[in-house]
């Protein structure tokens, strides 16, 4: 009988801490760490359509984990956000618009940058060994020629991510991008790390919201495009 009660001790002692750990992994999945970086985004003309650009969001928010790569800019009051999720295993991006309270998504094509973002046409790529430090980082210099345009962009090898420009046209950079410019539709910026850190976030972080509706390419760039148009 005394070995029995022992048995049965031991068994509900295995089956209590077999309880904790579930729950303890349960707990352990409300929240991640992830690499944070704040961008702030500078707009390279002073009007947005008949929007002038000083009223539009003026910083962008970075997260990286081994798996994704999330962008968000997002302001006007609550009125505006623009989201790109990159899922790095199946190499591609959801672009997910809320204008207005009207909230959409679309997927991309593997390898194929996000919705509205201009590619770049015909590049020549210099890397050169020239630096700046940018807050606080050694930032390397790449010159971008194209053919109606040339410019400078810097990457930082100080912080340790993998694939961190899949939701750019610079994904053929492998460091973390420092200052780089950028076209959504009509809308021309330039964006420059301000802070970088560890973080912590849910994982529903990057996941699509239930109340998003997906669209096909051809109605995601026609509202793009009409957010930003000159005309």
């Amino acid at each position: 009988m005394k070995t029995f009660q022992r048995i049965t001790k031991i068994t509900l002692g295995i089956i209590i801490i077999a309880i904790s750990s579930c729950n303890q992994g349960s707990k352990d999945l409300e929240s991640i760490e992830v690499d944070y970086i704040k961008y702030n985004v500078f707009y390279m003309e002073n009007m947005a359509g008949d929007i002038p650009t000083s009223i539009l969001p003026n910083e962008m928010h970075a997260y990286f984990t081994k798996n994704h790569v999330l962008t968000e800019i997002k302001g006007m009051f609550g009125q505006f956000r623009l989201v790109q999720i990159a899922n790095l295993k199946k190499n591609t991006v959801i672009s997910m618009l809320n204008f207005l309270g009207n909230k959409i998504y679309f997927i991309g094509e593997k390898g194929e940058i996000p919705i509205g973002i201009h590619p770049l046409d015909d590049p020549k790529i210099d890397f050169t060994e020239d630096t700046l430090t940018i807050s606080g980082l050694k930032s390397y210099r790449v010159a971008v020629q194209l053919p109606d345009q040339s410019y400078d962009i810097y990457y930082t090898d100080e912080i340790d991510i993998k694939n961190p420009n899949i939701t750019t046209p610079y994904a053929f950079i492998d460091n973390v991008l420092s200052d780089f410019r950028v076209q959504l539709s009509y809308l021309k910026m330039r964006i420059i790390l301000e802070e970088y850190k560890k973080e912590t976030v849910n994982p529903s972080l990057f996941e699509i919201p239930e109340d998003y509706e997906q669209v096909t390419r051809e109605t995601m760039n026609s509202i793009i495009n009409n957010l930003f148009t000159k005309d």
